[in-house]
Formats: structure tokens, sequence, C-alpha cells
């Protein structure tokens, strides 16, 4: 061996560095199977590398779902070791875009204790959960705040073709059991 080339470095404990792809892989699943069923794409999909490459201690899942003059945000959060985190938002605000307006907010924490991997086969019951948590927030989004819609007008006829246009997306009666 000539003594112009360096030898490789001596090989590192590798105690403490695996990275579960299996769960990093579902993860991604999970994340793209609701943008699908909630009809959007995710915003963000990030892991957070706190001691390099070899070491995921958490990933983030973003989705905005914004429409009817509510912005949602529904992120999901997943670490080891900790139950999937379901962060929800709605917001609403009558002067959108006005300097000093403050917008109507409601945040939720979901945790649901189970790996990624066995939420995944029950992705779409999952995303039609999100739909109806979604709804009581947009509900509850405007407590105390009647004062400022009561100046709203809305004509029928501005309603009907609400109706008529988001005829697919408007939320229906549930059949499920009550608990």
């Amino acid at each position: 061996m000539s003594s112009d080339v360096p030898s490789p470095a001596p090989a590192k404990n590798a105690q403490g560095t695996t990275i579960d792809l299996q769960g990093v892989a579902a993860f991604a699943r999970l994340v793209e199977l609701l943008a699908q069923e909630l009809g959007t794409n995710p915003g963000k999909m990030q892991g957070n590398l706190p001691t390099g490459p070899a070491a995921f201690n958490q990933l983030i899942g973003e989705f905005e779902l914004n429409n009817s003059g509510f912005n949602r945000k529904l992120t999901i959060l997943s670490q080891p070791g900790s139950p999937l985190t379901l962060r929800f938002q709605s917001s609403h605000s009558e002067n959108r875009g006005e300097k000093g307006t403050t917008p109507l907010q409601i945040v939720s924490d979901f945790y649901i204790a189970a790996a990624v991997e066995d939420v995944v086969p029950q992705g779409r019951a999952l995303a039609r959960y999100c739909e109806d948590i979604f709804t009581i927030l947009d509900r509850m989004v405007t407590l105390g705040h009647s004062n400022k819609l009561q100046g709203m007008n809305v004509s029928a006829a501005e309603i009907e073709a609400f109706e008529y246009g988001e005829a697919g997306n408007l939320v229906r009666q549930s059949t499920r059991a009550s608990l």
C-alpha cells in the first residue's frame, strides 16, 4: 500500500444512531394519505435532526385547508416513544388583511397512543375524523365574538350559490353511532 493514500477512518460506534426508516416511510404515507383524503397538498414535511442526520427525533407534517373564510391548519408530530400528536388550528378574521385585526383562533391537540405504522391502515377514517374536528373548531372559533358577526350580510342568492359550488365539500349529518 502506498503511504500517500490515507487509511479509512475507524468505524464509529453506531449505537443510538439507527433511524427507523420504516417509521419514517409510514409517517410519509400517512401525511400523503391525509393530504389526498382532505383534498389538499401537504404544505411541509420535515424531520428534526438535532445532532446530525443519524438522529431523527421528530417528524412534522403540515396541511392548510382554507375556504369559506376559515383558515385551517393541521400539524402532525411524531417522536419516538411519544404518542402521535395532531394539532388542529382554525381561525377566522372578519376583515382579513387589514392592519390591526386579530383573527379569531382556536387550537386543539389530540394524542393518539399508537405507532404511526398502526394508524396508516386507518388513514381514511382518520381523515374523516379530522374533517369532523375542523367542523367543530369552525363553530367554536367565533364563540364570544357574535358582535363581530352581526354586521355580516349574506343574501339568500349568495348562500345558494355557495351551496351549489361547494356541494361535494359540505359536511353532512354524521351517521356514526353516538358514544
